[in-house]
């Protein structure tokens, strides 16, 4: 149906009582509005603005509910900095009920949901967490509190950096930053630099661009400027433990060491339990890469113990990872993969699609929110005796529901592809498989130098295909460098199945040029797993790359059985292959508004499958610009 059409109708048909309901709705929220008023008296607890101390026992007793809230406030987060977490809960759920029960404007709530963002965050329940902050950042906007806006929106960043989104961490930062910059001199000031430094940094792990580490440097020496002309020595610790981290990223060791020491010279078990866990554990990774295996192992030892007594999910995961990699390089293969398995096991539950989806779909709802929240209080403000302009409202109220619908469709459409993507990358059986075998020679004290070989493949394959579910785009020398690890380890399950080869034609300069990651890998699994599966002949695989006029060509093609004389299940995996690139090719003709292409089909000469996919020309100095 025409939507001029449609709107047109609905204005006939608005019935004309509708402004007459607009008129008795106000006037009656205009009344609870001044019950509310009178309510929020009980909300405010005097005592806290006094100079004396302040008794938390004598404070829950308090006639005045909100001061009963405040000392249920206070006991959590003691208990917090404890790590008793679920004691913390009860309080903060007793402090919300009386706030609940007062009617309390979204102000008087502020410090409890900072409690809640943080208790969620150090159980790496993010969707929680990220819940919290963001109505901590609604009522801070709203206040116009640029240090609340600030530290909260590094907050958020941190949520996404630990979900491996670091294009939306830095996003988040890049809007504190200027608010940082406003703030006085203060500890505060101090913390929120250190916060920023180190949401560059992450940044530049993630991204592998040292520029970013350039821009961390600068604020975590302004950080460490502010910190010791107030004397702040956890502030100065941390400023050091980052660039210490700096240095080791630019090899430059020695000094990495020397700040770390200088930061240790600082710290006191039980104060700096959390900077002991990231110093011990940069200094166990320093003294690794300079091949001091056997101290690099201790000082991982007392990193993860630090990380346990900290209870915090992602601090383990990292001490485990740093565990494995010490043991992977010391040729210690038994204990790398028993702390590989931890790490992974920890790796999954903080990072599966399921989680990602809630924490994104949250943050979409809280822009809904606000957005709704913009037109009400744009309604409030006209004049409903006017019956024209009480019309108008209602039509423009139509027109932003509509397109917000519209949007709304699309970004679901989009958000629902993506998540079938992430769910349907590299398929873990491939995981568990390649552990196994790589289980069974350790055991079976085969080949030393085999094992290494294939131990030290199996590593760098995992890390470069979790590293790959978050980027958009890889070099076409990455990919073929990845293919060819994928095909070789794929081999370590069938020695004797199939031969293969990826190659680039002598048009195209692999490391110029850009394309989706992970995108080939499904149809080469498919050939494998499947296309060669009975044959009593060597299985051929060949992967080309080329650039066909003004595209960048791949063709994918084997000796396997081909489409129509396959069984169900080669069907089935065809299938699910297809559908993977119809949503990768979807999401890339939206955003870059190209026609890229592909194409499944028997070849006509021999037996076998050949997928050709066209992709657009991405230069690798353009790919920012996307």
């Amino acid at each position: 149906m025409d939507k001029h059409f449609e709107m047109q109708t609905i204005v006939k048909h608005t019935p004309a009582f509708i402004s007459h309901i607009i008129t008795i709705v106000l006037v009656v929220a205009l009344f609870g509005m001044s019950n509310t008023a009178i309510a929020q008296n009980d909300c405010k607890c005097s005592i806290l603005n006094t100079a004396s101390p302040i008794d938390t026992a004598a404070l829950a007793q308090h006639k005045v509910p909100a001061c009963r809230a405040k000392a249920f406030e206070l006991q959590a987060d003691r208990l917090l900095q404890l790590k008793k977490f679920d004691t913390a809960l009860l309080l903060l759920d007793k402090a919300q009920a009386i706030y609940q029960q007062q009617q309390c404007a979204a102000g008087s709530y502020l410090s409890l949901w900072k409690l809640y963002a943080g208790l969620y965050e150090n159980q790496a329940a993010y969707s929680q967490s990220l819940s919290y902050y963001l109505k901590v950042l609604d009522v801070a906007e709203q206040l116009r509190d640029k240090q609340e806006q600030a530290e909260t929106l590094l907050n958020i960043a941190q949520i996404f950096n630990r979900l491996k989104q670091p294009g939306k961490g830095i996003e988040y930062t890049r809007q504190a930053v200027p608010l940082v910059q406003q703030l006085a001199l203060s500890h505060l000031k101090a913390t929120l630099l250190n916060k920023v430094a180190a949401r560059y940094f992450f940044h530049a792990q993630d991204m592998k661009e040292m520029r970013y580490a350039d821009t961390a440097e600068l604020f975590v020496n302004n950080a460490l400027s502010v910190a010791k002309q107030l004397n702040n020595v956890k502030e100065q610790i941390i400023a050091y433990t980052r660039l210490s981290a700096i240095c080791e990223r630019r090899k430059q060791y020695p000094m990495a060491i020397g700040y770390i020491q200088a930061a240790l010279e600082m710290c006191q078990q039980g104060i700096n339990n959390r900077q002991y866990t990231t110093l011990y554990g940069d200094l166990g990774n320093i003294l690794m890469k300079l091949g001091r295996f056997a101290e690099a192992r201790r000082y991982a030892d007392s990193c993860l113990l630090y990380c346990q007594l900290e209870k915090y999910p992602p601090l383990i995961m990292n001490a485990y990872a740093l565990i494995y990699t010490i043991e992977e390089k010391a040729g210690h293969y038994k204990e790398a993969i028993a702390a590989l398995k931890e790490a992974q096991a920890i790796s999954d539950s903080l990072t599966s699609a399921d989680r990602i989806k809630v924490v994104n779909e949250l943050e979409n709802k809280y822009d809904q929110a606000k957005n709704e929240k913009t037109i009400l209080e744009l309604s409030q403000q006209k004049k409903i005796s006017l019956l024209l302009a009480g019309m108008a409202l209602l039509v423009a109220i139509s027109i932003a529901f509509f397109l917000r619908q519209q949007t709304l469709k699309h970004r679901q459409k989009v958000l629902e592809t993506e998540q079938r993507l992430n769910r349907a990358r590299m398929n873990p059986h491939f995981f568990f498989n390649a552990l196994t075998s790589l289980q069974t020679m350790a055991v079976k004290n085969e080949d030393g130098k085999a094992l290494a070989m294939n131990l030290s493949k199996f590593s760098h394959i995992m890390r470069e295909t979790l590293e790959s579910t978050y980027k958009e785009y890889v070099t076409v020398e990455q990919e073929i460098d990845f293919l060819n690890e994928y095909l070789t380890l794929q081999k370590i399950r069938f020695p004797e199945k199939f031969e293969f080869q990826v190659s680039c034609a002598s048009n195209l300069e692999p490391d110029a040029y850009m394309i989706p990651s992970m995108i080939i890998q499904p149809f080469a699994e498919n050939a494998v797993e499947h296309g060669f599966q009975g044959m009593q002949s060597v299985g051929k695989l060949n992967i080309t790359f080329s650039i066909d006029g003004h595209s960048l060509k791949v063709t994918i093609t084997d000796n396997g059985k081909g489409l129509a004389d396959a069984k169900h299940i080669q069907k089935e995996h065809i299938s699910r292959a297809s559908q993977i690139i119809k949503d990768r090719i979807y999401l890339l003709n939206l955003k870059l508004k190209t026609k890229a292409s592909f194409s499944i089909d028997n070849r006509k000469d021999t037996d076998g499958v050949e997928v050709i996919i066209y992709l657009p020309i991405i230069e690798s100095n353009d790919v920012t610009n996307y």
